[in-house]
């Protein structure tokens, strides 16, 4: 199994490094942040200026144009006097001619049509002009603002634009910061916490955050952490429970060799122990590596149960514990292995609760498999742990041997239970 040096979460140059660059990323990560509020800031702070800016030219340009039409209609009713310099001289901001009357007319002006105009140079100056045709008479009437008051405001608000743009722009700085910042507390608190997790620690978890796009991201990590240590866990099992199932066919295989060893008188009993052994041995192997490999499942073929349990019902030589049987005629389909690492399992329990001069009952009808001991059961508090891996109650045992019987069976699809009788003793009940 890797350890913390494997992965590099801890140790050398590589563990010092680490928390550096999970820094070095959260920081970039809150700089891009930051740039792009930044960004969005200037870009909706620009589109504002600009808005009011058309919004302010177009609003002063149709009062202008307005003021400029009345004024013209009031000196057209009035027959006011014609100015007598021409436009872009003296310091009159507007200047009125008239075609029918002798004025010193630009030729700039006189050369425009009827209407509005709104950019003429007029002496180098820059001119709104507004052209009206005298009704009833020949000739036009013509009234020249002079617009640089005009262009020196625009430059002032531009000028002033920038300005503000400017200072939006290092407020935006400042508040964007603060609030990538904020943004990314809960993200770095989580990552504070995945960095002090070590791969030897088992089932440590991380605290779910209050935002809820964080809190699925620690449910995922969560979930994934879980079947991490469920992997482990299953392989820790596996040499565990490899040595303590195969434990039984080796002890028989010892004492029947030591039975030819004696020199027994019919040495074929012996050898069919063995050769039996050596056979479950194989299908417990298969069975248990089952426990390793969740998507492949052990090779199946069909069981007469009612034959194979009295077969299988391989006790410790010095164990006097009875045996009754009572068993229905059951056909199965499934891995031998794995029915028979369950069954002698329970039977051994049964035996060990039993105690030497006790009794075990082996009962199977409706595809249901029951061992039943009359010894002291199980103490209610320890009824919710006896599956749990390495728990052992009061009669011994390795701590493993129902742990691996319900993994099995649950990867068949049964259902294992154990509970106590009303009259006394553990009842263990497989439903196929």
């Amino acid at each position: 199994m890797a350890t913390a040096s494997d992965i590099g979460l801890a140790g050398g140059d590589g563990g010092r490094r680490r928390p550096l660059l999970q820094a070095v990323r959260i920081a970039g990560l809150r700089n891009r942040l930051a740039l792009a509020l930044l960004g969005l800031t200037i870009v909706a702070a620009t589109i504002q200026g600009l808005c009011f800016w058309a919004l302010e030219y177009w609003i002063e340009r149709d009062s202008l144009i307005t003021l400029l039409s009345r004024e013209l209609d009031y000196m057209i009713e009035t027959n006011a006097a014609p100015s007598v310099e021409p436009p872009g001289v003296g310091s009159l901001r507007q200047r009125y001619y008239r075609t029918d009357q002798p004025t010193p007319l630009s030729p700039a002006i006189a050369a425009l049509e009827p209407g509005w105009h709104g950019d003429v140079m007029i002496a180098g100056l820059h001119h709104l002009v507004l052209v009206r045709e005298l009704e009833g008479q020949s000739g036009r009437a013509y009234l020249a603002y002079d617009s640089r008051r005009l262009q020196v405001r625009g430059k002032r608000q531009i000028v002033s634009f920038l300005f503000g743009l400017a200072v939006v722009m290092v407020i935006a700085l400042w508040g964007a910061r603060r609030l990538a910042q904020q943004a990314l507390q809960p993200l770095a608190g989580l990552v504070g916490q995945i960095r002090v997790l070590d791969p030897e620690q088992r089932a440590p978890r991380l605290v779910a955050a209050d935002d809820p796009d964080l809190a699925v991201i620690t449910e995922a990590l969560n979930t994934y952490m879980a079947r991490f240590d469920a992997v482990v866990e299953r392989e820790r099992v596996f040499s565990s429970a490899a040595s303590h199932e195969l434990r039984t066919p080796l002890t028989v295989i010892r004492g029947a060799v030591e039975l030819l060893v004696a020199g027994v008188p019919d040495p074929s009993r012996p050898l069919a122990r063995i050769s039996r052994a050596v056979a479950q041995a194989q299908a417990d192997l298969d069975a248990l590596l089952a426990l390793s490999r969740l998507r492949e499942p052990p090779t199946s073929r069909v069981l007469d149960l009612d034959t194979l349990l009295p077969e299988w019902a391989e006790l410790d030589d010095t164990t006097t514990t009875r045996l009754v049987w009572r068993l229905s005629p059951t056909r199965l389909i499934a891995s031998p292995g794995s029915v028979h690492v369950i069954f002698s399992n329970l039977l051994r329990n049964a035996a060990r609760a039993a105690g030497p001069d006790g009794e075990v009952t082996i009962e199977l009808e409706h595809h249901r498999l029951r061992v039943i001991d009359n010894g002291p059961g199980v103490p209610d508090h320890e009824l919710p742990l006896v599956f749990e891996p390495h728990f052992r109650g009061r009669d011994g045992g390795t701590g493993i041997g129902l742990y691996v019987a319900r993994t099995l069976a649950r990867r068949h699809g049964w259902e294992l239970k154990l509970g106590n009788r009303p009259e006394g003793g553990a009842v263990a009940e497989l439903q196929l």
